[in-house]
């Protein structure tokens, strides 16, 4: 009973996230070197392997005829490799990852007791909850359905001072 309520709970909260990331009301970051190894929910091995094999071969079969050529098609590799497949693999890993995570709430809570994922406010980044320590179903609940924000999350509640930005400050 008590884990069909809270089931039940996630459920609700992870559709209010759904919406927010969906109005981009929240951002959904990733942390490439967590995510991107063995034992991660996201983690695709060929993903990672086969553009660095495909590299490296193009090197081998060049060094044969001319060892020199061979040599600098593999310092090309290694660019190609550090400037274009590694990011190309974390924008993967990213959309794989908001992907499955906004897909059903089970695949929401894998990943974030896995950690390496923070949710921010698109109008504020500094508020957000970090996994896997966060508590994301106190930072949903702040989320009343359709509406913008809730109290806390940015919003000035009536009756209270407003806040100094940092250009008033006293030094």
């Amino acid at each position: 009973m008590v884990r069909a309520k809270q089931a039940a709970q996630d459920y609700r909260l992870h559709e209010r996230l759904t919406e927010a990331y969906m109005a981009d009301r929240v951002r959904i970051q990733v942390d490439f070197n967590r995510l991107n190894r063995t034992g991660s929910p996201v983690f695709d091995p060929w993903e990672n392997v086969l553009p660095l094999l495909a590299l490296i071969l193009a090197s081998l079969t060049v060094m044969p005829f001319n060892l020199v050529a061979g040599t600098l098609v593999l310092v090309g590799a290694m660019f190609v490799y550090a400037f274009l497949v590694r990011p190309w693999i974390a924008r993967r890993l990213r959309a794989r990852t908001i992907e499955n995570m906004l897909k059903n709430a089970h695949n929401w809570q894998v990943l974030w007791s896995y950690g390496g994922v923070v949710v921010t406010l698109s109008d504020n980044p500094r508020i957000g909850v970090v996994s896997p320590g966060g508590d994301w179903r106190a930072f949903a609940r702040r989320f009343q359905g359709t509406q913008e924000l809730g109290p806390g999350l940015g919003e000035t509640t009536p009756g209270a001072p407003p806040v100094a930005t940092p250009a008033q400050r006293p030094a």
